[in-house]
């Protein structure tokens, strides 16, 4: 059609575009529009179009001026993507043909909000992808039936996600005995924090903790969950062993505190026992000493006590190994350890449960290593204290009692209610003087520690031995009266006879001189003044002839106290 067929039908469609664009609805439009002819010559524009009006004279937005021309050339509507440098934004152009091609008609629209919302989903979806692949956690989600539907790619706990998609989730779960667990994989509420045991590909059991929520349609009918598990296995066992370590060091505290508040030597034991017995809930304690000759030896023993020979099956294990050792026996399960001071075993502790209890686990083997120092320190205190006491009130040279010590002991025998009668002798070496003076002094030891041998030999169990000073000696019998004394005094004398061989010169043998005196039970006489008869007979000996005994005449109502 001509330009003047056009004139005579109506506007020309360049200029009634123009009109749209400069004053009527298109004015308003937010983003840029333009009219540009076939020569490629902005023939309107708005004013948002400006910038690009500039630009496109100038042969700056070649993508523009591509569409604008295949648009011409017949090509049909085109969309084209510029970047606004100056807004930072992003803006598609519409290119639309006019009549015959005339014109292209280009429409703008800031798609920068679009793209950016575009660019930070797929941003987003990237992240949690990657924090998903690199993480230990694990993603998951389960469908209607409670199986899984999806597993994140690098699997979980030994698994692979195709062994785990398609199988039901709850089945992987173990649930210890008398405990109620909840399943984040079937939850129908939102859960936070909820620890789970989770059977690993190993068969072992891990410790879970998780976060989901439940998956719901638009009625609220429940299809599934989705959340993520963390395996905090390591963390709970680092935090078990934490509270064990400070439970043992709160119990081990307590019992080195019994034991050191214990002022006593020969409480301190006790009381150490009875605190390893509250500690471990054990049913008893023994403590043993080594003693030469005999091995070891029970000192203390508490709780639901067992036979000695109840402890035999230990006594070997425990002195070979310097760590825990448990054994099974006919009357309990017994845990014992050796005990030292400065390296050298001294001793050692067992303790026992009856048969059929719980056996000793790892914490309380571990209890008691940490607490063997201390026991050890305590035995070898209490050692200590008793040699103290053993100097104290023994004789140096022969080991017996000193007279301090016999004089003490006696007083408590002649105290004791029901005791029965009891004889005090006074022994005195005969001719001794001759023997330092003509054989010296080690001979005369050696006579003394021989007579204190035979003294021993000769005492009965419950029987006391003194040396009181220099050759003169004492011994208490036991239930030995008037008609048992003579007997007892005359092996004395026999036994001395061997004594001859230290002897300063044969005019001058060694022998005894025995004094005795009884003491009848219920009697007032005081302790001093049964010594005093007993001394004075013995001296009697002495001045009529040596060798002999004599046995006291009873008291007089005077000798006895008021």
């Amino acid at each position: 059609m001509s330009d003047a067929a056009r004139d005579d039908t109506g506007p020309d469609p360049l200029t009634e575009t123009a009109r749209l664009i400069e004053q009527g609805a298109l004015a308003d439009h937010p983003g840029p529009v333009m009219l540009v002819d076939r020569e490629g010559i902005v023939r309107a524009r708005n004013v948002p179009a400006l910038p690009f009006a500039f630009k496109l004279h100038a042969g700056e937005l070649p993508a523009l001026a591509a569409i604008i021309d295949a648009v011409i050339g017949g090509t049909g509507a085109q969309v084209v993507k510029l970047s606004d440098e100056e807004s930072g934004g992003t803006i598609d152009f519409s290119a639309t043909p006019i009549t015959d091609r005339a014109g292209v008609l280009l429409i703008g629209r800031d798609v920068s909000l679009d793209q950016n919302l575009r660019s930070a989903l797929v941003d987003s979806r990237q992240r949690y992808k990657d924090l998903v692949e690199i993480s230990s956690d694990f993603a998951w989600e389960t469908g209607p039936v409670g199986t899984f539907s999806f597993v994140s790619a690098a699997g979980a706990l030994g698994y692979e996600p195709d062994e785990l998609v398609g199988r039901p989730a709850d089945s992987f779960l173990t649930t210890p005995e008398g405990m109620a667990m909840t399943s984040p994989f079937t939850t129908q509420h939102p859960i936070e924090g909820v620890e789970t045991l989770f059977r690993r590909a190993d068969g072992s059991v891990a410790t879970l903790e998780a976060a989901a929520s439940p998956l719901l349609d638009a009625d609220g009918v429940w299809h599934g969950a989705r959340g993520v598990c963390r395996d905090v296995t390591e963390a709970r066992l680092r935090d078990a062993a934490l509270a064990q370590a400070r439970n043992r060091e709160r119990l081990t505290s307590y019992i080195v505190r019994t034991i050191h508040d214990e002022i006593e030597p020969n409480r301190m034991l006790d009381a150490a026992a009875h605190a390893l017995v509250r500690a471990t809930a054990a049913d008893g304690c023994a403590l043993l000493r080594i003693v030469p000759g005999s091995g070891l030896v029970p000192v203390v023993m508490v709780g639901e006590l067992l036979p000695a020979v109840a402890l035999d099956p230990i006594r070997e294990p425990v002195t070979e190994r310097d760590e825990p050792v448990t054994v099974d026996t006919d009357v309990g399960l017994l845990l014992g350890h050796r005990l030292s001071y400065q390296g050298n075993m001294n001793g050692a502790v067992v303790l026992w449960r009856s048969t059929g209890s719980a056996g000793w686990d790892d914490e309380e083997c571990r209890l008691l290593g940490e607490v063997a120092d201390q026991l050890g320190i305590a035995l070898r205190q209490v050692d200590a204290h008793e040699h103290l006491r053993m100097l104290s009130s023994t004789d140096a040279m022969t080991g017996l009692l000193n007279r301090r010590a016999f004089q003490d002991a006696l007083q408590a025998r002649l105290a004791t209610a029901g005791r029965g009668p009891g004889t005090l002798v006074y022994v005195d070496l005969d001719n001794f003087k001759q023997v330092n003076d003509r054989r010296g002094h080690q001979t005369g030891d050696r006579a003394l520690i021989h007579l204190a041998e035979i003294l021993r030999d000769q005492a009965g169990p419950k029987d006391l031995v003194a040396r009181l000073g220099g050759d003169e000696f004492a011994l208490w019998m036991q239930r030995t009266g008037h008609d048992s004394a003579p007997q007892r005094a005359e092996r004395i004398l026999a036994a001395g006879a061997a004594l001859r061989e230290y002897s300063g010169s044969p005019d001058h043998p060694v022998g005894l001189s025995i004094g005795m005196a009884v003491a009848e039970p219920g009697s007032p006489e005081p302790m001093q003044a049964l010594i005093e008869r007993a001394d004075a007979v013995m001296y009697e000996i002495k001045h009529s002839g040596k060798g002999w005994y004599r046995i006291a005449t009873p008291p007089t109502r005077d000798d006895r106290a008021p």
